[in-house]
């Protein structure tokens, strides 16, 4: 059994009270991040997966949410919902690995772990680029500030 994390319960939390008044608003979407049926996989599950397998920092957890924040600002349509935020999750983490970290895989890794196919992860990739504006990098300031909120609102120590 998995030991419990923290930062990922947090996080978890954090998307799950957002994704609890999206699905409530049943507003029906047609991109490509969208499922046609929610996975039954928890948010936190799924972020437990994604960290067990890639073995990525924890600060990839923080950017992702930080790129995922900026989706919204950006694209104001765009609201997260059970029917996409396993797909957005999945792609902002992969994105924060390959501009954070030092070692990445390659995405036929990735799409394995998050339960996607190939050829799917690489469109969405670039999709996900796209919707960034290629904006990926996330200065110091702002990255203090998300992981103070994360600090304060899930009362964890980061490492």
């Amino acid at each position: 059994m998995q030991q419990s994390n923290p930062l990922l319960l947090t996080i978890s939390n954090i998307l799950d009270e957002i994704i609890k008044e999206t699905d409530a608003l049943e507003i029906e979407y047609n991109s490509i991040f969208h499922a046609n049926k929610a996975p039954s996989i928890t948010i936190y599950n799924y972020l437990q997966r994604i960290a067990k397998y890639t073995h990525c920092s924890e600060q990839c957890f923080v950017i992702a949410l930080i790129y995922l924040d900026r989706l919204q600002e950006k694209h104001t349509y765009l609201v997260l919902n059970s029917h996409c935020i396993h797909r957005f999750l999945l792609l902002s983490i992969m994105t924060a690995i390959k501009f954070q970290d030092d070692d990445y895989y390659k995405n036929e890794f990735y799409a394995k772990v998050g339960g996607i196919n190939v050829k799917e992860i690489n469109v969405l990739e670039q999709e996900f680029l796209e919707y960034m504006d290629y904006q990926l990098f996330v200065d110091d300031q702002q990255y203090a500030i998300y992981e103070k909120r994360l600090l304060e609102f899930g009362e964890i120590e980061m490492p």
